[in-house]
């Protein structure tokens, strides 16, 4: 999810491996081919993601399916996140320790931003702040200029569908990704705030690291990465990752009816774990296969 962007940030590091190419499932009925592609939502660097099996089975594909339409016309609402990210009666710097508070302060500095400009963000948005802001440090000038580039799979993805005239349609729209965020148990988004800020001030948000894990399809990695989400927070876990891939695997399976070829690239934390897509689906007597 691209709002969403947090549940992205738990997946696990590793160095990059002979693979090198992102996992990539397949589920299927008589009529219908749904190909399952976990993406990083934003990659600091560019890394020759896009070939080979995951863009032969693109280029076969009718249709794309992502989390949700994040461009410049259906993409996050200033008027959502002000209603679901800010309050003006929040001080969301009081509910950490002081320490804490003045780390957070030093790690805005990265993104050339004051502990005023955070003052009344939900404790949900601020624990954002820091990984944007170590993303944006780490990036190389075309993913901090924000180009449809191959270091944003999602929007490459959808700039080429809408190139070659491939329907693309979204599972969820960035309003209902704001809400599983901002309806996660304040105590849930507080400790996500304090883990998001030690991780920044201790260097352990290593994105180098994080793509090369995708980029090497180190689905084991991947999955221990998503326990360990589920380890800090279960109402976090539940929220962010569990529930919604019980909705979007009830999806996939109305999608087996509909005969053609279909694309579905989903955060890669969805696609890993005990309780990922591939594992709700198969709840319903629906296999996926690795390719």
């Amino acid at each position: 999810m691209k709002a969403a962007l947090a549940a992205a940030m738990f997946l696990a590091m590793s160095s990059l491996g002979a693979r090198a190419a992102p996992a990539l499932w397949l589920v299927q009925s008589p009529t219908t081919k749904i190909y399952l592609f976990g993406t990083m939502h934003i990659l600091p660097k560019k890394l020759p993601w896009f070939t080979g099996k995951p863009k032969a089975a693109f280029e076969a594909a009718d249709e794309l399916w992502e989390e949700a339409d994040v461009s410049s016309a259906g993409g996050m609402g200033a008027s959502d996140m002000m209603r679901l990210g800010v309050d003006p009666n929040t001080d969301v710097l009081s509910l950490i320790p002081a320490d804490e508070a003045k780390t957070f302060k030093a790690e805005l500095e990265k993104c050339h931003l004051t502990g005023e400009v955070v003052t009344h963000f939900r404790p949900w948005l601020a624990a954002l702040m820091p990984t944007i802001c170590d993303i944006m440090a780490q990036s190389e000038p075309a993913a901090k200029a924000g180009k449809t580039d191959d270091t944003h799979p999602d929007q490459l993805l959808a700039s080429q569908a809408t190139e070659h005239l491939k329907r693309t349609k979204f599972f969820e729209t960035v309003a209902d990704q704001l809400g599983y965020l901002s309806n996660a148990p304040q105590e849930a988004q507080i400790q996500q705030l304090r883990k998001a800020i030690k991780e920044s001030a201790t260097g352990k948000d290593d994105f180098t690291g994080l793509e090369n894990a995708w980029f090497n399809g180190d689905t084991a990695a991947i999955a221990k990465a998503v326990l360990q989400m589920r380890g800090d927070s279960e109402a976090f876990y539940q929220t962010i990752l569990a529930q919604r891939n019980v909705r979007f695997a009830a999806r996939i399976k109305e999608l087996l009816t509909q005969p053609g070829i279909i694309f579905v690239a989903v955060g890669a934390g969805h696609l890993a774990g005990p309780d990922s897509v591939q594992a709700q689906l198969e709840k319903s007597g629906i296999h996926s296969s690795f390719q």
